[in-house]
């Protein structure tokens, strides 16, 4: 079953607009290997929201460890002002247009 991993990320200082750049890199690598969709939603200076689908839980835990993981600590976690708010679970209902 499809899950969904939604990470608040509350921001001391604005991400910079090489991460911004590369955030568009580590979602098409999520996509490639195996992910469903990848998306950064920029709330305010102060709060972005990394939004992320996958088809199976075995999946979501190999890219987060092995891609998603790894980025984070490295470009997006030296400019939090708290631990993300990491949740993730089945999606149970829901419908897009196709």
């Amino acid at each position: 079953m499809t899950r969904l991993v939604v990470n608040h990320l509350r921001l001391a200082t604005p991400l910079p607009d090489e991460v911004i750049a590369g955030a568009g890199e580590i979602c098409d690598q999520i996509i490639a290997a195996g992910g469903l969709s990848a998306s950064i939603v920029h709330v305010d200076d102060a709060h972005a929201i990394l939004v992320l689908a996958f088809p199976d839980l075995e999946t979501e835990e190999r890219i987060s460890s092995s891609l998603g993981g790894p980025w984070m600590i490295e470009n997006v976690v030296p400019h939090l002002s708290s631990p993300p708010e990491r949740s993730s679970g089945e999606i149970i209902a829901g419908t897009q247009s196709r």
